[in-house]
């Protein structure tokens, strides 16, 4: 049997932020074995939801553009 100890790192978001990598966005994040704190930062409510809001868009234009 072997025994392993973990070490699990959250990183939490500001009041009114949302932490992004570029690719994810999250109130909390709980990093991987590869991840680190560096790869994270913040971006504003206003910020995510913009950027939400084109996601979809792009999304939908792609929907309909396939005839769907």
């Amino acid at each position: 049997m072997e025994k392993t100890k973990i070490e699990l790192i959250k990183i939490t978001a500001s009041e009114g932020m949302v932490l992004t990598n570029g690719d994810t966005y999250s109130k909390e994040v709980f990093l991987g074995i590869n991840d680190r704190v560096e790869n994270w930062h913040e971006i504003t409510d206003a910020e995510y939801e913009e950027i939400k809001k084109a996601e979809e868009e792009i999304a939908n234009a792609d929907h309909y553009s396939r005839g769907n």
